[in-house]
Order: C-alpha cells, then sequence, then structure tokens
C-alpha cells in the first residue's frame, strides 16, 4: 500500500510540530499506522467460504475429477484467498464498517497511553492518529484541553482532514490541524519559563 506521507514529509510535519510547541506548554503528537487490526478472522472465514465454492464450481465444471483431489485442491485455493484478501484495498471493503470503526477507537486509545500523552504536567496532550487501511482518521485530547475545546470542535477538525486526505493533500492538510490545534493550546496552555519538550516531536509510524 502506497504510504500517505512521504519521508520529506514527515520530516516537514515534525519541524513543524516543534516550531507549534515552541508557543505552548501543550503537546503533539501524530502517529499512521497501516491499519489497527489484523482482521485474521475475517480473512479466515471469508478464504474458507471462497475456497469451498472454488472446488464447488470446479466438479460442476470437471465432474469426472476424483473426490480427493478436489478435497485436496481446497487447502491450497484457500491460502491463496487467503493471501489475496490481506490487500488493503480488498481487506477494507469485507471487514464490517464497525469492526474497523471499533479497532480504530480501540487503537488510539492504547496509543494514547503508549505514547504518555496522558503523563504530561498540565494534561494538555493531543494525539491525531492516521489508520490508512481503514481511512480513517482520530483526534484525541488529554483533559485538560479536551475541557476547553469539547467535542464538536474535534469532530470538525476531523472532518476537515479527511476533507484534505481524500482530496490527496495529507500533508498540507495535517499542516493546516496542527497548525490549528497548536493556536488551540497556545490560547489556553501559553508557554512557561521552565518548559520542557515532554514527547517527540517525529511522526510515528506504527504497522498497527
Amino acid at each position: 500500500m502506497r504510504q500517505i506521507l512521504t519521508t520529506e514529509d514527515r520530516d516537514q510535519l515534525a519541524h513543524l510540530i516543534g516550531d507549534i510547541e515552541t508557543r505552548t506548554a501543550g503537546e503533539l503528537v501524530l502517529v499512521v499506522a497501516r491499519r489497527s487490526g489484523s482482521y485474521g478472522t475475517t480473512r479466515v472465514t471469508w478464504a474458507a467460504v471462497a475456497s469451498l465454492v472454488v472446488v464447488t464450481l470446479v466438479e460442476l465444471v470437471y465432474p469426472s475429477l476424483p473426490p480427493l483431489w478436489l478435497l485436496g485442491l481446497q487447502g491450497p485455493v484457500g491460502l491463496v484467498l487467503w493471501w489475496l484478501l490481506g490487500h488493503p484495498e480488498i481487506l477494507r471493503r469485507i471487514v464490517p464498517r464497525d469492526d474497523q470503526q471499533r479497532r480504530v477507537s480501540d487503537r488510539v486509545k492504547q496509543l494514547f497511553i503508549e505514547r504518555g500523552i496522558t503523563e504530561t504536567r498540565d494534561r494538555s496532550g493531543v494525539l491525531i492518529f492516521l489508520s490508512e487501511l481503514e481511512h480513517r482518521v482520530e483526534i484525541l485530547a488529554d483533559r485538560g484541553i479536551h475541557e476547553r475545546v469539547g467535542s464538536q470542535a474535534w469532530a470538525v477538525m476531523v472532518d476537515g482532514l479527511v476533507t484534505e486526505i481524500r482530496a490527496g493533500k495529507a500533508s498540507s492538510g495535517l499542516s493546516a490541524i496542527l497548525r490549528r490545534i497548536g493556536d488551540t493550546l497556545a490560547a489556553h496552555f501559553p508557554p512557561r519559563p521552565d518548559d520542557t519538550n515532554e514527547l517527540p516531536n517525529a511522526v510515528v509510524e506504527v504497522d498497527r
């Protein structure tokens, strides 16, 4: 799958995060995941059913084939189909949207803790999460800033970023959202003399 951000994009965004954080005591974290789940059960189920259908069609076309030969064919056919179903464009279409949404939501909450965003001094960390396979974006903010902004404002930002990504402008869309969140953080959490960079600025990339 083609990555949504180039190396140059990631470097520029990391530099932008660093610049933004000079104007605020808040922290920004940007994570890009190739997928939020393996969806192994879905792949196995579809591969098993599809292989059975293929073998049944082969039997109808070639009724003289020995049953044991047909039974032996089902395994390799199933493996090939399982591999094909792992392609992101196919997998996204066979996994129910509710399942995708749940996996993304669970993953962003997990990363929120793993990346230490809950441990900033002012509880002012914000996580921007892109999951490529599912084509989903989430913004999760810690209590300190969330109480001042509210869910509706984050939802509007997500919608705007999704629009930019769909238009093939992921990097510029992310830059705009980072600046917008940065302005919000600066308004509520201006820099202090003893501020330190509590979280890394680099764009974090994970497989899932």
